[in-house]
Formats: C-alpha cells, sequence, structure tokens
C-alpha cells in the first residue's frame, strides 16, 4: 500500500547471484534464498545492482522479476550501441561482469576493458584474476599462482575467449 514501510536493499555492483541471495536473506522476512537461487542461477550477470525499496514480506519471487527486469530496463538506452557492437549482448555482458571486478574505477574501468577486448581480438587469453576469484570463491588478495592452473572453463589462463557465463552483475559502468 501507498502507507506500507520499506526496506532498502543495496546489491553492489559485481556481486554474484549467490551474493544477493545472503543480501536479501537478512533483510527481508519472507525471502528464500534456495527458492531465489533456482530463479536466479541461469541469470547471473542480468540481475541488476542498485539500492532498491521494497516491503519487507516481499518474496524471492518478486525480487528476482525486479532485478531483472530493472536489468531489462536500463539496458534499454543501450540497445542500440550494443547491436552495432562485435560482441552479442550476452558476451558484453560476460566481459562487463569480469571488468567490473577487475577494475575499481570508471578510469581504470576503461583500461580493462581496452585491453581485454584487445586481447580477445587477437585470440589471447584473458588472464583475469576476477574469473579464478569467482570459480574459487576467494579474494583477489588471497590468490596463489597455483590457483591460475585450476581446471575450469571459467579460468581464463588457460582458455581463450569468454568464459561461459556472467561471473557477476555488472553495473552500467
Amino acid at each position: 500500500g501507498p502507507n506500507e514501510p520499506l526496506i532498502s536493499i543495496t546489491f553492489p555492483e559485481g556481486m554474484t547471484v549467490a551474493d544477493y541471495a545472503r543480501i536479501a536473506s537478512k533483510k527481508l522476512s519472507n525471502f528464500n534464498e534456495t527458492s531465489f537461487l533456482s530463479y536466479a542461477n541461469d541469470h547471473e550477470g542480468t540481475l541488476f545492482p542498485e539500492t532498491y525499496f521494497v516491503p519487507d514480506h516481499y518474496t524471492d519471487a518478486a525480487l528476482f522479476d525486479l532485478l531483472h527486469a530493472t536489468y531489462n530496463e536500463r539496458l534499454s538506452d543501450l540497445a542500440e550501441a550494443i547491436k552495432k557492437h562485435p560482441l552479442s549482448e550476452y558476451e558484453i555482458v560476460i566481459l562487463a561482469s569480469i571488468i567490473e571486478r577487475e577494475a575499481n574505477t570508471p578510469e581504470s574501468m576503461k583500461l580493462v576493458s581496452s585491453v581485454l577486448q584487445n586481447r580477445l581480438a587477437i585470440g589471447m587469453a584473458l588472464q583475469a584474476d576476477a574469473s579464478i576469484e569467482y570459480i574459487l570463491e576467494k579474494p583477489l588478495s588471497k590468490l596463489t599462482p597455483g590457483d591460475l592452473k585450476v581446471n575450469s572453463p571459467y579460468n581464463t589462463y588457460l582458455n581463450k575467449g569468454l568464459p561461459p557465463t556472467p561471473i557477476g552483475n555488472p553495473g552500467l559502468d
């Protein structure tokens, strides 16, 4: 209703759907983490990071719908630019998810984007630590040289091209 109190929930850029589930479960009384993950796992990268204001009784399904609808709404302004890019929208989201976790300012995002797009263009491995962090669920600061040898399609040191899915939910930058 119009006078219903709202809860503020912030989903930072770069977080995974599992991170989103943990955040929401601490804030919403009717939220089911397992159910949310069943909706959201196949939508990594397309749940928009933002601060949302929702009623306390908001469900996992309703939150998923809101996050995904916000993604679609925010990307609609970029539709023409996406169509002109050599990468598909999904590939752009995968790349953006890596950039989001590799860089920490708009300026560094531009630099990382340029490096990664150049590597893609020449068929070189991306060599992005963020993809290793994602598969090992280990902070970048804790990665070891041995971690870079893990056998996974997300290992951008061993595999050329993009990983199979986004590694988080990037913002518009």
